[in-house]
Formats: structure tokens, sequence, C-alpha cells
């Protein structure tokens, strides 16, 4: 900031001073020496130069004020419009919108995931810390509070159990989408820690519509509780169990998953195949005799994905209560399988899908398995399917037959 007194002080202190000038005279005879009147010159001309200077300073300080001055006057006049722009507004406006449209919008605003986690700087508990009124939205939309990734042990704990109660009961009657980490360590002195995490969990299993269980399997715990499941996903690192002795009217997806294990038989499963629409099969290996039989069973499937097929020699044995005969299916459209083994051709000679739109093939050792060009080709004439894309990972002997597979596939549109 300029100060005027600082600038104009050079001023006052040169005007204070007082100036004298010698008694000379233009008529006297005795005039000053020569010496003394240049001296005077040298003086004077000194002191003009200097009162030039203080002069000057005036007009430069008030050149610098104006500017001061029209910076000022731009802020000031920034500052109007911005109020004036606000005053337009009598109200924030996310406060002019109706309950059931701002709850939609916090509902947008959900973490992109089926199963939410609890976090206090994420949706929808963030949401309940910015105001009144959208803390009283955000509890009365009971679709914020259907999702929800769900762990025994802090159930189990002292206060878990509460929270999870707290927010699961906020959904309301709206169908629920829970993941539940099975974290409790599996012993005798756990059982009873088990079972209370598990007699807890049950009245929400009944509002179950997606329901994914990550961990070992407890015996009883879909008994006479899951009439409104549609989608079922099972996680397991152990030993693979899935039983589902009570009606599921609504199932139509599963996912079971078990990388860390086999699946030789169906003897561990226990579930309704015959009404899934969508089936995918994740273990380190699958029996291509079990592959079979998931087909067969699956009277009304239309998406498959399984991994890994291991597609041995003979695929019909130990097919227990299974017909070694071809296996039809007439609902499958697209089928995604991963190939660990040679013996693919035999698959082919064993199947007939006469729906199948997509097929997708990918395989796990690309120079070891030969292609069984002979047996898929049979395959295509047997199933006279109208395959419309045909993808093929990892295969090089494939791509010797891509245009073969173009004449017999007239409604053929991605081949890869």
């Amino acid at each position: 900031m300029i100060s005027l007194h600082d600038s104009a002080s050079p001023i006052l202190f040169s005007l204070s001073t007082s100036t004298t000038f010698p008694p000379y005279h233009s008529a006297s005879r005795h005039g000053p020496s020569d010496k003394v009147i240049h001296a005077v010159i040298r003086q004077r001309k000194s002191e003009l130069a200097a009162l030039d200077d203080h002069i000057n300073l005036p007009s430069h300080t008030l050149d610098k004020l104006q500017v001061v001055q029209f910076r000022l006057k731009e802020k000031c006049a920034l500052l109007q419009e911005s109020s004036s722009c606000h005053e337009a507004f009598p109200s924030p406006p996310c406060h002019l919108l109706p309950p059931e449209l701002l709850g939609e919008v916090f509902v947008r605003c959900l973490p992109q995931t089926n199963y939410v986690t609890p976090s206090s700087n994420d949706c929808p508990l963030i949401l309940t810390r910015i105001c009144r009124q959208w803390r009283a939205v955000a509890i009365s939309t009971p679709r914020l509070w259907a999702s929800l990734s769900v762990s025994l042990s802090k159930v189990a704990g002292m206060s878990g159990g509460d929270v999870y109660k707290c927010w699961l009961e906020k959904a309301r009657s709206v169908p629920l989408s829970i993941r539940v980490v099975h974290d409790i360590d599996v012993s005798d002195r756990n059982a009873e820690l088990l079972s209370n995490a598990v007699q807890w969990l049950r009245p929400f299993l009944s509002q179950c519509f997606d329901l994914w269980w990550h961990g070992p399997h407890v015996q009883g715990l879909l008994d006479n509780s899951v009439q409104s499941l549609s989608r079922l996903q099972v996680t397991s690192h152990g030993n693979f169990h899935v039983s589902i002795p009570s009606p599921t009217p609504q199932l139509r997806s599963a996912v079971l998953q078990s990388l860390t294990h086999d699946l030789q038989s169906l003897r561990s499963i226990d579930m309704p195949w015959h009404q899934l629409l969508d089936l995918k099969i994740q273990f380190a290996l699958v029996s291509s005799a079990t592959f079979l039989q998931v087909i067969g069973l699956c009277t009304r499937v239309q998406r498959v994905n399984v991994s890994c097929i291991c597609a041995n020699v003979s695929p019909q044995i130990d097919m227990q209560s299974f017909p070694p005969t071809d296996v039809v299916n007439h609902t499958i459209r697209r089928l995604e399988v991963k190939v660990l083994r040679a013996g693919l051709g035999n698959l082919f000679e064993a199947l007939t899908l006469t729906a199948l739109e997509e097929l997708v093939i990918c395989f796990c050792f690309p120079e070891r398995d030969p292609w069984p060009h002979e047996q898929f080709a049979s395959f295509i004439t047997r199933s006279k399917c109208p395959l419309k894309r045909l993808t093929i990972h990892r295969n090089k002997g494939a791509e010797l037959h891509l245009a073969e597979y173009l004449r017999m596939l007239p409604g053929l549109k991605t081949l890869g």
C-alpha cells in the first residue's frame, strides 16, 4: 500500500527549510568574487534539480494511486456481480428438488459395486453428513441401503451386528443384495460365535435376491430362507459344497467358484439346475464328464461359462446317473469354455447345441493342444445352430480352417 505521508515527506522537509540569499545588489561597486559566484550558481542549480524531482514525485504518486484505485474498482465490480447472481437464487438449487428426485440422484452416487462396504467417506453414509435435509432424504430412500458386504467376524463382535442391522433395516421391504464373508475361524471354540452370526443373518437372507457367500460352507445356511433368491454366488477356498434344499422359485443365475479345488462330480452341489438362465463355473479343473452332466441338467440355461475343463480322452467315464449318450441342449445361446488338456474333440462329439449363437474357446496351452477340426465341423453340422460369433484364443491350428468355417456358417459375423 502506498503511503502519502512517506511519498510527500521529502517535499515537506524541503519547504520547511529556509533559504537565505546573500545581500548582494547589482548596483554595488564591490560585488562577490568569481569564485563565490560560481559556487552560488552550482548550489542554485543543485537546488533547482532537487526541486524538479520533488515536483515530479507527486505526479508519480498519483499515477500509482490511480492504478490501485482501478484495481479496487475492478474487484468491487466482480463482488457486486457475484452478489447479484447469488441474490437471484433464494436457496441452493438442490433444495429445490423434490425429495423423490433427490433420492434418485443419491442412488446414482452409490459405488459401482453390487455389494457396498460401509465407509463414512463414501455413499450413502457421507450423504447423511451434509445437511439436515440430505440426511432425511438419504435415510428415507430404501434403495440406498439395499446393498451390503457383511463380515461374520464383525457380526460376532461387540457392535458390528448392530451397525449392519441398522443399515439393512433402512432398506425396509426392498430386495437385498448381500455379500457374506465367512471370516470366522472354523474350530470348536468358535462354533457358538458362528452359530450366533448365522442366526443373526437368517432374517435378512429371506429378503435377499442376490447373495454372494464367500468362505467355508455352513450346514443348513439356506434352509427355508431363500424364497426370493434370484442370483447365487458361492466362492470357497476349501471343500466346495452347495445345498439349497428349500424351494427357490426365483433362482435364475449361479456362480460357483473354487480356484484351488477340482470339480470331479456334482455330489457336493444340490441346486435347481433346471431353473438357471445364467451359469458360471470356475474351478482349478472341471472334468469333462461333469461339464456334460451340467449341460444336460440345465434345460433352460442360455449363457454358460466354464473353466478350466479337463477335456480327457473319455469324457463320459464316471458320469453317475447320467446316460452315456450324446448331450443335446436347445437353449444355450452363448458358451464360453477354457480348456486345460487335450481331448476337446471328444466333447464336440458328445455335444449338440441347436440354439448356439456365440462360442468362445480359450486354450491354456496353445502349443500343446491340437485343434480338433473334424470333430468341430461335425458338431456344427449336427447342431445346425445359428452361430454368429466364433472366437478361438491361443490355438494357431484353428486359424488354418477359418475360411472353411465361414463357408459352413453363412450367418457368422465375427470370427477370430
